[in-house]
C-alpha cells in the first residue's frame, strides 16, 4: 500500500504534480491518514530484510519510500529520522544487505548502506554518496 501511495504522490509524470505542492491543510481528514501512513512506514522500516535473498531486490526502494512518506506529517513524536540508523537492516551485525559491504583496502567491512542514508536523509557528505553509487 506505500508503494501504492508513493507512486501517487509522486508520479512518473511530472504534470501530474507531486509531494512537494501536497498542501495537506486543504484535505480535512490528512492529519489521521498521514498519521496511519507513518505508523506504516515505521512498520516497513523495521521488517525489511535485506539479507533475505528474495527481499534484496526491493530493498533500497522499499526503504526509500518508507522513509520519504514516513517523513509526510512531522508530528513531533519519534520522526523517521531518528530512527533511520536504528532499524535493524541499517547494522553491519543485524541483517546487512550482502551487496552493500564491502571490504575497505585495510580489511576491514563497511557497510555502503550508511552512506546511501546519509543521502536520503541529508546527513552524508558529497564524499560518501560517491562512494555509494560506486
Amino acid at each position: 500500500m506505500l508503494n501504492a501511495l508513493g507512486n501517487t504522490l509522486n508520479p512518473l509524470l511530472h504534470l501530474s504534480g507531486t509531494i512537494s505542492i501536497l498542501n495537506e491543510n486543504l484535505i480535512p481528514e490528512a492529519a489521521d491518514g498521514f498519521s496511519t501512513v507513518k505508523r506504516w512506514a515505521f512498520d516497513v522500516l523495521y521488517a525489511l530484510n535485506p539479507s533475505r535473498l528474495n527481499l534484496q531486490g526491493v530493498f533500497l526502494t522499499n526503504l526509500s519510500t518508507a522513509f520519504t512518506l514516513g517523513r509526510l506529517h512531522q508530528d513531533g513524536h519519534g520522526t523517521v529520522d531518528e530512527y533511520l540508523h536504528r532499524i535493524p537492516s541499517t547494522t553491519l551485525r543485524g541483517q546487512p544487505h550482502p551487496h552493500l559491504v564491502f571490504k575497505l583496502l585495510s580489511g576491514s567491512p563497511i557497510y555502503t548502506l550508511h552512506d546511501f542514508l546519509g543521502f536520503i536523509d541529508g546527513t552524508g557528505d558529497l564524499a560518501r554518496g560517491i562512494r555509494f553509487f560506486r
